[in-house]
């Protein structure tokens, strides 16, 4: 069940993620003081990757503290919840449009369509938690 408790969670969490993140920098060879032998293993290409994969972890943690279950529909929907409005408090403090120059983040006249494919399976996923709970 989605809980008022649960979306204060994501939603505290997202915004102090975005604030980080504004001033994150994942990528060692744009670092000077990275090691040589990790600007050579963490390519541009292999740093998104990383981020990615740890921006999903990290978001898999609050997700289930909110749903109470490791996997579910609404710790799924808990996840999904948490990297949209991240995203979105992102874009809001970054104060610019968003841009396009990653695989994650491809944008069509200035919107995010992750976000909007996030916002639709929230709704889809949603539904079908509703239509799970009637079952019981």
């Amino acid at each position: 069940m989605i809980t008022k408790r649960g979306i204060v969670i994501l939603t505290t969490f997202s915004f102090v993620y975005a604030l980080l993140e504004l001033g994150m920098v994942w990528d060692p060879s744009r670092i000077s003081t990275s090691p040589t032998w990790m600007k050579e293993f963490f390519t541009p290409t292999v740093s998104l990757y990383f981020y990615r994969v740890m921006y999903t972890i990290l978001f898999t943690y609050p997700s289930y503290l909110a749903s109470g279950k490791l996997f579910s529909l609404e710790t799924l929907w808990y996840l999904i919840y948490g990297s949209t409005i991240e995203d979105i408090i992102y874009w809001i403090l970054d104060v610019r449009v968003p841009y396009s120059w990653a695989w994650f983040y491809p944008v069509c006249y200035g919107i995010p369509i992750d976000d909007l494919i996030g916002v639709l399976l929230l709704l889809l996923i949603k539904r079908k938690i509703k239509e799970k709970n009637k079952i019981k």
